[in-house]
């Protein structure tokens, strides 16, 4: 995410679902990231320009370890994102994306503190869309797209 410095003016966002604000920094290609898919990611939460989690953690020569999720699994679920924003965030990416989301508080942690971050904060995060494996209702049919 070589792109991850860069300032974006926030009136440049897209509007998404529930207050969810987005800026395509790269597109990608191939088939949309949708409800039902398992997505692997690497992402960067920030919050007041401080990084309090990455994917990259040690990245070294290896890039870290990717993060995976199922779209649309309830928070809090196994295989569920770690918050509402990054679910609906990365929804419609293609492979190879990076995406920039500001996320409404309700869509982050509420009025919980987690880490540093203070009770009804909004957040940053910074997502590439590494992989999206398809499946059907039992999962019995995988296939993945890149």
């Amino acid at each position: 995410m070589s792109l991850a410095r860069t300032k974006i003016p926030r009136e440049d966002f897209t509007s998404g679902p529930d207050g969810l604000l987005f800026f395509d920094l790269e597109k990608g290609g191939g088939g949309l990231a949708q409800e039902g898919e398992r997505v692997a990611i690497h992402y960067s939460l920030k919050w007041k320009g401080i990084t309090i989690s990455t994917s990259r953690q040690g990245a070294g020569v290896t890039g870290g370890n990717p993060y995976g999720f199922d779209i649309g699994q309830p928070i809090g679920e196994p295989a569920s994102a770690f918050i509402k924003g990054l679910d609906l965030g990365v929804r419609g990416m293609a492979v190879g994306g990076v995406r920039r989301i500001i996320v409404p508080p309700e869509l982050a942690y509420g009025n919980r503190q987690v880490q540093e971050i203070s009770p009804n904060s909004e957040v940053l995060l910074d997502i590439e869309l590494l992989s999206i494996k398809r499946s059907d209702i039992l999962g019995l049919n995988r296939s993945v797209r890149i």
